[in-house]
């Protein structure tokens, strides 16, 4: 529970500061249902960064924690909110960078944007007409 409050008031902070573009938490679905909510809302995609120590990727990309938080920010800032959230002893990595009309997350899994809002709309209707 502190980590998660620590995580929040720092997130908090860094909206105050104007550093925040867009935020996401990592619960229901985990890293990557957060990141395609926000690839369909800003209409862009990202190009997954993996962690270096990566042990188990599916636990990486679907690992749900209500704790946990994606940060949009621009990249000018990215030393100066570092510096803040160590500061605050909140762990953070660089998922990604910003692109155009895809979601890629690795060299086999690439998914655009057009793709992604479809599938986020019909795929109910579609499981249930099976």
């Amino acid at each position: 529970l502190f980590n998660e409050k620590n995580n929040g008031k720092s997130l908090l902070s860094l909206i105050e500061k104007n550093y925040i573009k867009s935020a996401h938490d990592i619960s229901l679905g985990g890293l990557i249902t957060a990141l395609s909510k926000m690839c369909i809302k800003g209409n862009k995609g990202i190009k997954i960064k993996k962690p270096k120590n990566l042990i188990n990727e599916i636990e990486y990309l679907f690992a749900e924690d209500q704790g946990r938080y994606i940060i949009e920010i621009n990249p000018k800032n990215f030393k100066e909110v570092s510096k803040i959230l160590d500061k605050n002893s909140v762990h953070h990595e660089e998922l990604g960078i910003i692109i155009e009309k895809e979601m890629i997350i690795n060299e086999k899994t690439k998914v655009t944007i057009d793709e992604l809002k479809s599938y986020n709309t019909t795929w109910l209707t579609n499981y249930m007409s099976s």
